[in-house]
């Protein structure tokens, strides 16, 4: 268990001062002085007549401060005070008595006093007791008094210490409720977020409005971990709702540090250095990828497979003695004629040598580093706070000249107490982030990573004659230098205003300003064309060069001796053509927010507590965006605009919008014991037309704190307090384009009138539905907070449901001479159930062994209540289930036995009659030895292909003789079932922690409990592309032949880039099964004792080790594909990245470090 830093110490601190203030001068001053002054009075009494004593003390905590206003009670008795300023006390006890030390956020201490007067006592703090005052919207409450579904998480526990770049990435697995996703090892780019689950519509996004300091950032890049002092997870309309439209799906609140409480400065400094590899091992197939590409072309009787390097019978024989004498060869080894290739008389390129991809393209161990550095503190009634961080991330692409992401951040917080009245506030933060990669070509949907796994083990990679081979490598190395750069800049101002002690005024107004800009500099390839054909190997006089089986020159007449061939040398690169052009664009947006709201508490006769809110926020942003093109660069080292011959190109944008809400909050307490909270919020997006801009989103929720009942004192301590919460709301959903309620023309020039001169045409208004409207979602939430054994053990449950009412969709009955797709409406609705469960302990032993265990679970499934009246099982039905899988049941193989032979011991071929196939007759098939056997010709989806031994036998799961889909409709899907689902389910996480005198260690895990995936591509499906020959080496492995009758994958067949059809016909055996467990973080660290740091100026010293993403444990089978990619998703193209196939995109990685920690 990690140690807080002295600011957060102080932070925290501030809170328990303000609770402190409540209680001691409240309370304790106005209720119960003359009552104890009493008591003190008879205690001193009673004392003298047993011979007492005085003892006196000063109370600390860890950092040596000391705690005001900490309780000193001698136990059995009612004799007690309370520790002035200074944490000093003096107490009249008995001779032999107990005293209990107790304060809020810390472990309560209890000393004995036998035989000494003077005391010196140092209070823990107590992690759970910290935690319960929780960040929502504008404002703090304490955590019993939650009535909606708010997560806080752990600053400390879930992100020091670990080798992250970002914040995102440290909160997958932390809270239940919030999916988080990392779909590459693209370094610089943004997690997934969700709340309670992927998908809220099909209009729009479903993502969560991300706030800093209450102002929203466009991404958590640009925020620094070491810089946070708390985070909320907003995630029911209870508690979101007060940030209007915005807030549809849920909100992450984080707030950074603000200063410290006392006359001090305190400096943080800490260091992290990870080094970083590829965190799956990437094993492609090679000679059993070659075995497999000759056997499926010989499978339809071709003798040749492979595109550029093809492979015959012969020469995989010849690869084999190859390797028998080779064994393997690196990059370091050049591709020689002869011994790793040659030219057949048909004038085919044959190779020989196979080529691993990862030893050409990655970049093992690459280094990290981050700096952090924090200066808080406080000067009279100023406090302040100052951070800088620093981030060095370099990626895995080795043969690229740069790789990496380098972010800079700054932060300033000031405040300080102008009058008991008026308290003033200001504060910058500052975000530069820098991207660089090598610009290999502008395709996003076929990069390097794609042509990694596109060709197969013959295609060489590497360099022959001292000459670069073109390959995914060679174009890296020669590409030039893209970044993307995000600068980002925000200054705040703000107020908060006493009116009374019970009224406050608050005003803040920050100016975002965020600028981007990508910059691609292209070049010209020159290699050798390995995509072309060979050309003869001459000596200087023009004579033919013959060479031996190792490549070495020979005279023709030698036995065995090859004429020599070469591949020429060339600048494969058109002059305009991809990437040969420079490319600029520049976006400059400003966000101003404006945040004003008061808050009035009111307490009635001790038993009715009210606080009620008004407020405003307005968000406007502004922004434009320019860029250029040139193509045909002069000088393809040094590209710049002023040195490009070609087409210029350009263009640009400008994009604003605003968002106007007032809002109302009332919370309502009544004995502490019943809990009641409403808000209201009207809410104007420029989004929508005129008549459309205004919406109430109203939310209410309800607590019963049933242990604070007298009939429940029974069940404490063992249930130390219990309490049941729900709630309701309703959220507009403002995510959506604005061009489905406004019809919009796109312009352009045309020459087709008359075939020369330029015209400016005006293109067709996309079709709306006049009455469409804000979709809504309705939230329901049911939640259970349990605490046990004096709040050691902590349970949470919640129940939800989030109805999507109103929801955008076409428009039905539109007839095909309508000329355009149907104008959407508001025609649909889907449901999201789930839970969320998280159980936490803690506890220290007499011993001083302390140990904490936090687990997470949660689960949404999203349901399509209406979508027109489609009954297709590709279509959205009603009652389907996002993300669900349709498919056949997988029986098993097919062995030679379920066949008839011929003499030659082929499957005897027939055309099937009405006794074998009622609806299929005339269709050609593999003769069946069992008569009763059910023939699968509709699955036959191409010419050359029957099913025979080693194919996939499917379940005729309807019983009719056939297998088929039926009609693909709900009442009649044939032998179609569902067999998965896509979406994430029961996701979880579990930390365990432990510390004894200054050791502390932790363990994070984090998984998904069920995800399938029908894959598509090179790395997941058997023989995408059989004749180039790339797969991994778990297919090329493991595939049916008649001497590996237990195989996994079938017989080999060329899918020609197809992902279904005839074997791989969508079905359960060949689903991607994409849970998995990984060990998140394992991290060892040790503190030094304060009594050795203190005499070197030092408050606290921690060293750590940590390893990030270290293991994981998928059900794969081995294939090099990450469980948490998501097909065609990155951060260069969301949509249709790689062209959707699986796994080819930056590997991600895992990560070992070590790292310091220091405050003055």
């Amino acid at each position: 268990m990690q140690k807080k830093s002295n600011y957060e110490h102080f932070a925290i601190r501030k809170n328990n001062k303000f609770l402190n203030i409540i209680f001691i001068c409240i309370l304790t001053t106005s209720l119960c002085v003359f009552q104890v002054a009493a008591e003190i009075t008879y205690s001193k009494s009673e004392i003298s007549q047993q011979n007492g004593k005085i003892i006196t003390g000063n109370i600390v905590d860890i950092y040596g401060d000391p705690i005001i206003g900490a309780n000193i009670i001698e136990m059995g008795t009612s004799n007690g005070t309370i520790t002035d300023i200074n944490g000093v006390f003096s107490l009249d006890v008995a001779s032999d008595a107990v005293v209990q030390i107790t304060y809020i956020g810390y472990h309560s201490q209890n000393v004995n006093t036998s035989g000494n007067t003077s005391f010196n006592i140092t209070l823990i703090e107590d992690a759970q007791s910290l935690e319960e005052v929780v960040v929502v919207g504008y404002g703090t409450q304490r955590k019993e008094s939650l009535t909606g579904a708010v997560s806080s998480i752990n600053v400390e526990e879930t992100l020091g210490s670990r080798p992250i770049s970002d914040v995102g990435r440290g909160l997958q697995g932390s809270t239940p409720g919030l999916s988080v996703i990392i779909p590459s090892g693209e370094v610089g780019s943004d997690p997934l977020i969700k709340i309670r689950g992927q998908i809220g519509s099909f209009e729009g996004g479903s993502q969560p409005l991300i706030l800093l300091d209450n102002v929203e950032i466009p991404s958590i890049q640009i925020v620094n971990p070491n810089d946070i002092e708390s985070i909320s997870i907003l995630k029911d309309a209870a508690s979101a709702s007060i940030y209007g439209a915005k807030g549809a799906f849920g909100v992450v609140l984080i707030t950074t540090k603000k200063g410290a409480n006392q006359d001090r400065v305190d400096v943080q400094y800490s260091n992290n250095f990870a080094w970083q590899n590829i965190s799956k091992k990437m094993e492609m197939g090679m000679l059993d990828a070659m075995e497999y590409s000759i056997l499926s072309m010989e499978r339809v009787g071709a003798s040749v497979a492979g595109a550029f390097w093809q492979i015959t019978r012969e020469s995989y024989e010849k690869s084999k003695d190859w390797h028998s004498t080779y064994g393997s060869m690196g990059p370091d080894q050049e591709m020689v004629y002869g011994r790793d290739w040659y030219v057949d008389a048909n004038n085919r390129k044959l190779g020989l040598r196979t080529y691993d991809p990862y030893d050409y393209m990655i970049r093992e161990w690459t280094p990290t580093m981050t700096h952090n550095l924090s200066v808080n503190g406080r000067s009279g009634k100023t406090n302040f706070n100052v951070g800088l961080g620093y981030l060095h991330q370099t990626g895995l692409m080795k043969p690229a000249k740069h790789d990496d992401f380098t972010r800079y951040n700054g932060t300033i917080r000031l405040s300080t107490e102008v009058s008991k009245y008026v308290t003033l506030r200001a504060g910058a933060i500052y975000s530069n982030r820098d991207k660089r990669y090598p610009y290999i070509t502008n395709s996003t949907t076929a990069d390097p990573w794609l042509y990694l796994y596109r060709w197969g083990p013959v295609q060489p990679m590497g360099t022959e004659n001292g000459d670069p081979i073109r390959s995914p490598a060679s174009e890296a190395r020669q590409a030039n230098t893209a970044n993307q750069e995000n600068k980002y800049f925000n200054v705040n101002v703000g107020a908060l205003v006493n009116l009374t002690d019970n009224w406050t005024v608050d005003f803040d107004f920050t100016n975002a300003n965020e600028t981007y800009i990508n910059n691609r500099l292209g070049t010209r390839y020159t290699a050798l064309n390995s995509w072309g054909g060979a050309i003869p190997l001459n000596d200087e006089s023009g004579n033919r060069i013959y060479v031996n089986d190792q490549g070495q020159s020979v005279p023709s007449t030698t036995q065995g001796a090859l004429p020599g061939y070469q591949l020429s040398l060339t600048e494969y690169t058109g002059h305009g053509a991809n990437p040969d052009h420079i490319y600029r664009n520049v976006l400059n947006g400003v966000t101003n927010t404006l945040n004003i709201f008061t808050t009035y508490n009111l307490n009635l006769k001790q038993d009715h507590a009210f606080k009620f809110m008004l407020g405003m926020n307005r968000v406007t942003y502004d922004g434009k965006n320019n860029w250029s093109q040139q193509t045909d660069l002069a000088d393809i080292t040094n590209p710049q605009f002023g040195k490009a011959v070609g087409t210029m190109t350009s263009g640009g944008n400008t994009y604003w919008d605003a968002q106007l809400g007032y809002f109302g909050r009332i919370n309502y307490a009544l004995k502490n014991r019943y809990l009641l909270e409403g808000s209201l919020r009207y809410d104007g997006s420029s989004k929508f037309p005129s008549r459309l801009w205004w919406r109430f989103f109203p939310s209410v929720s309800a607590g019963w704190m049933i242990t604070e009942e007298p009939w429940m004192e029974w069940i404490q301590p063992t249930v130390s307090w219990m309490k049941i919460r729900g709630s309701w709301g309703v959220i507009g959903d403002q995510s959506v384009p604005s061009g489905l309620y406004s019809p919009s023309m796109t312009t352009t020039q045309t020459m087709w009138l008359d075939g020369t001169a330029k015209t400016v045409a005006v293109g067709t208004p996309s079709a709306i539905t006049r009455d469409i409207t804000w979709q809504d979602l309705e939230n329901a939430n049911l939640g259970l907070d349990l605490r046990f054994f004096n709040n050691a053990l902590g349970v949470t449950f919640d129940a939800f449901r989030r109805d999507t009412k109103n929801m955008i969709v076409p428009g039905e009955g539109v007839s095909l001479t309508f000329g355009a797709g149907a104008p959407k409406g508001n025609f649909g609705s889907m449901r999201t159930e789930g839970w969320d469960l998280s159980v936490d302990y803690k506890h220290t032993f007499d011993n001083g062994l302390g140990i904490s265990l936090m687990g997470t679970m949660s689960d949404a499934v999203t349901t399509i209540l209406k979508y027109g009246d489609t009954q297709s099982v590709d279509g959205w039905y009603e009652g389907k289930r996002y993300g669900e899988i349709w498919g056949y049941r997988t029986d098993r193989l097919y062995q030679e036995s379920d066949f008839v032979l011929d003499a030659n011991g082929n499957p005897e071929r027939i055309v099937l009659t009405a006794n074998e196939s009622a609806k299929y007759a005339g269709i050609t098939a593999n003769k069946l030895s069992d008569s009763n056997g059910v023939y699968q010709a509709f699955l036959q989806n191409s010419s050359n292909f029957f099913f025979g031994p080693g194919d996939v036998k499917f379940v005729d799961l309807n019983g009719d003789g056939e297998i088929d889909a039926g009609s693909r409709l709900i009442d009649d899907h044939g032998d179609l079932e569902i067999i998965g689902n896509s979406t994430p389910r029961f996701e979880y996480g579990l930390r365990l922690g432990a510390d004894w005198y200054g050791v502390d260690a932790s363990v994070f895990l984090q998984g998904i409990g069920s995800r399938q995936v029908w894959g598509v591509g090179f790395l997941s499906t058997p023989g995408f592309h059989a004749s180039d020959g790339a797969m991994p080496q778990t297919i090329a492995g493991d595939f049916w032949r008649p001497d590996r009758t237990d195989a996994f994958y079938p017989a080999p067949y060329n899918m020609a880039g197809s992902n279904s059809g005839n074997n791989m016909q969508v079905q359960s055996k060949y689903l991607l099964d994409m849970s998995y467990l990984r060990i998140k973080n394992i991290t060892v660290g040790y503190s030094f004792p304060p009594s050795v740091i203190n005499k070197v100026m030092i408050n606290q010293l921690r060293v750590y080790l940590s390893l990030e993403n270290f293991f994981t444990f998928d059900n794969l089978r081995g294939l090099p594909i990450d469980p948490e990619v998501i097909s065609g998703y990155s951060m260069f193209n969301n949509t249709n990245y790689n062209s959707g196939r699986t796994g080819v995109g930056t590997p991600t990685f895992k990560s070992g470090s070590v790292g310091l920690q220091i405050n003055f």
